[in-house]
C-alpha cells in the first residue's frame, strides 16, 4: 500500500513537471515566434555551427520571464549565502561587489602582446606622435579588495605589472591609473560598481584628471595649467539612485547583489563638439553640447532594467563604436589624439575630450580597418592603447591587418 502511494506521489510529480515544461515551451514559442523565425530565416550564408550557436543564442535571450527566474535564483543563493554563481563565472568579494574570476596558477604569458606592441610602435612614421600605453585599474584593487575563503584570484594586476615591465624594457611610455588609486579621495568601496566590471564616473573623472598630470610630467606639457578642465568643480553631478545593473548584475538578478546608484558628470562651462560614429547597424553624426552630443539620453532614462540598451555606463560615447571622432569646436588648437581602447576608458575618454581639438577612437574588436594605416594618415600628438587588465589578451592588440 505504502508503495503504491509513493509511486502515485511520483508520477503525479512527475506529470506536473512535464506538464509545466509543455505549457513553458509553448508560452515561449507563442511570444517569440517572430524573433526566431527571424534567426531561422537568417539571409547572411554563414557556417552551420554559426548559425545553430545563433539560433541557440537568439533562444537563451528570449526566454519568457528570463530575468524573474535569474532573479528568484540569484536570490536563493544570497539566502544560502554563496559566494559564486554559475560554477564560478561571477563571484563575491568580501563587500558584496561581484567580479569575473576564474582559476589560475600562473601567470598568462605577455610577450606576444609586448611584441604587437614594439612592432606598432616601430611602424608609427612620425616622429612627433607620442606612443604611449595607458594602463587602467583592475576591480580587484590590491591592497583593498579581499575575496572569501575558496574564491579564485585571476591574477590580474599581476600580469599588468609584467607586461607594464616588457613594454618598458622596449623603450615604449606607460601610464598606470593604477597608481594613487586608494589615495585619490574616493572610498575604496566606491571605486567600481557592485553589480558591474567598470569603474564608476567619478573614478573614471579621477583617471582623466590623473591622465592630464602625467602627461603634463613626462612631455613637459602645460595643458590645463589653471586646473579648470580637471576641476570637478566644473562639472554638473546628477546621481540616479538605486537604477542601473551592470553586466555582472544581469546574470546574477537584482536580489543577489546591491543595485547600484549612478552618476551622470557633464560640464558646466560651455561646449560645442561633432561627434561622427560608425558601427555595423549606422553612422552619423551628432552635434551640439557635450551632454546633447557625447551622451545617450535614453539609458539614463530608463530605470531597473536589464537590457543592453539600459545600461547607464555606456551613456557615454554611446558605447563600445568601432570607429569614433570627438571634434571639439571650443578647442581648436587642443591636442590630437588617438585611444585604442576596451570600455574602460569610455568615459575618461569624454572628459579628456575637452583638452583637444580631436579625439579619434578604434576598438580592435569591431574595427575592421587598419589601425596603423590610419595612425600613418592621420595627424597625431598621442596615440594611447589604453586595456583594462583583464584585457590583456592577444584579441584586443590586432592593430595591423
Amino acid at each position: 500500500m505504502n508503495m503504491n502511494r509513493l509511486f502515485i506521489k511520483k508520477f503525479i510529480t512527475a506529470t506536473c513537471f512535464i506538464v509545466f515544461l509543455f505549457c513553458f515551451s509553448f508560452i515561449n514559442i507563442f511570444t517569440n515566434y517572430k524573433t526566431l523565425k527571424l534567426a531561422v530565416q537568417k539571409k547572411e550564408v554563414v557556417p552551420v555551427k554559426e548559425y545553430i550557436l545563433g539560433i541557440e543564442n537568439k533562444i537563451n535571450e528570449n526566454i519568457y520571464g528570463k530575468y524573474k527566474l535569474i532573479e528568484a535564483y540569484g536570490y536563493m543563493q544570497r539566502l544560502m549565502g554563496k559566494n559564486e554563481l554559475s560554477n564560478f563565472e561571477v563571484v563575491k568579494d568580501t563587500e558584496g561587489k561581484l567580479h569575473f574570476t576564474y582559476f589560475a596558477d600562473k601567470l598568462n604569458s605577455t610577450k606576444i602582446i609586448t611584441e604587437k606592441m614594439s612592432k606598432l610602435d616601430k611602424c608609427i612614421e612620425s616622429s612627433k606622435t607620442k606612443f604611449v600605453y595607458l594602463m587602467t585599474p583592475d576591480k580587484y584593487i590590491k591592497g583593498h579588495t579581499k575575496f572569501p575563503k575558496g574564491i579564485p584570484y585571476h591574477y590580474n594586476n599581476e600580469v599588468a605589472d609584467q607586461f607594464l615591465s616588457e613594454l618598458k624594457s622596449v623603450k615604449i611610455d606607460t601610464i598606470d591609473l593604477r597608481k594613487g588609486i586608494l589615495e585619490s579621495g574616493i572610498n575604496g568601496n566606491d571605486l567600481f560598481f557592485n553589480t558591474d566590471h567598470h569603474w564608476k564616473i567619478e573614478t573614471a573623472f579621477w583617471g582623466f584628471r590623473q591622465l592630464v598630470m602625467n602627461i603634463n610630467e613626462i612631455y613637459s606639457l602645460n595643458i590645463d595649467n589653471i586646473n579648470f578642465y580637471t576641476n570637478i568643480s566644473n562639472y554638473n553631478i546628477i546621481k540616479y539612485k538605486d537604477s542601473f545593473i551592470g553586466s555582472m548584475g544581469r546574470k546574477t538578478g537584482k536580489y543577489y547583489s546591491d543595485v547600484d546608484d549612478f552618476s551622470l558628470i557633464y560640464p558646466k562651462f560651455k561646449t560645442n563638439y561633432d561627434f561622427y560614429f560608425e558601427n555595423k547597424f549606422t553612422k552619423g553624426t551628432l552635434t551640439g553640447r557635450f551632454e546633447e552630443s557625447l551622451i545617450a539620453i535614453n539609458p539614463i532614462r530608463k530605470y531597473d532594467t536589464y537590457g543592453i540598451m539600459s545600461d547607464k555606463y555606456f551613456s557615454y560615447l554611446y558605447g563600445n563604436q568601432p570607429f569614433a571622432h570627438i571634434k571639439n569646436k571650443e578647442n581648436t588648437n587642443g591636442l590630437k589624439v588617438l585611444f585604442i581602447k576596451d570600455s574602460l576608458a569610455v568615459p575618461l575618454i569624454s572628459f579628456f575630450s575637452s583638452i583637444c581639438s580631436d579625439v579619434y577612437l578604434i576598438d580592435p574588436r569591431y574595427y575592421k580597418g587598419n589601425a596603423l594605416n590610419f595612425i600613418n594618415s592621420t595627424e597625431l600628438d598621442f596615440v594611447f592603447v589604453s586595456y583594462s587588465p583583464q584585457n590583456l589578451v592577444e584579441e584586443f592588440f590586432e592593430f595591423i591587418k
